[in-house]
C-alpha cells in the first residue's frame, strides 16, 4: 500500500498495540505504512473501563474501526468497541489473505527477476 494513502472514516483496519496508557492506548496501522493510531480509554469497549491493560496489551494484534482522520495533523482516531466479531473474523482473513498474496508475489518476482512494478 503507498506509504501516503490514508484509511477512510469507517474502514476496519488491522493494528498493533505500540503502547497503553492510562487514557487510551497508540497503535501502528499495519495496512497504512506504520501510521500511528490512538484508541482513547472510551472506545475501548462499551461501559465504563477502569484499566485499558484489562483490554489491550503491548504487541497485540487488534482490529480497529477508524473514526476520524486528521491527514494535517498526521493523526487517527480508532475505536475497538465498534468492531463486532464477524467484523474482526472477516477482517483479519482479507489481512492474512493480503499477506499471502504478498510473499507469492515476492517469490515469483525473486525467481523470474522481474522488478515488481512490472509485475
Amino acid at each position: 500500500m503507498d506509504i501516503n494513502e490514508w484509511p477512510d472514516v469507517g474502514d476496519f483496519v488491522v493494528c498493533t498495540v505500540k503502547d497503553v496508557v492510562d487514557f487510551g492506548a497508540y497503535t501502528t496501522l499495519e495496512e497504512y505504512g506504520g501510521k500511528e493510531g490512538f484508541i482513547h480509554i472510551s472506545e475501548i469497549k462499551a461501559g465504563w473501563v477502569k484499566y485499558v491493560r484489562d483490554y489491550v496489551r503491548e504487541g497485540q494484534k487488534i482490529v480497529c474501526k477508524v473514526l476520524k482522520v486528521d491527514t494535517g495533523r498526521r493523526h487517527i482516531d480508532l475505536s475497538l468497541k465498534d468492531v463486532n466479531e464477524h467484523q474482526k473474523r472477516a477482517k483479519i482473513q482479507d489481512w492474512k489473505n493480503e499477506q499471502k498474496a504478498a510473499k507469492w508475489l515476492q517469490f515469483v518476482e525473486e525467481e523470474t527477476k522481474i522488478k515488481d512494478e512490472e509485475l
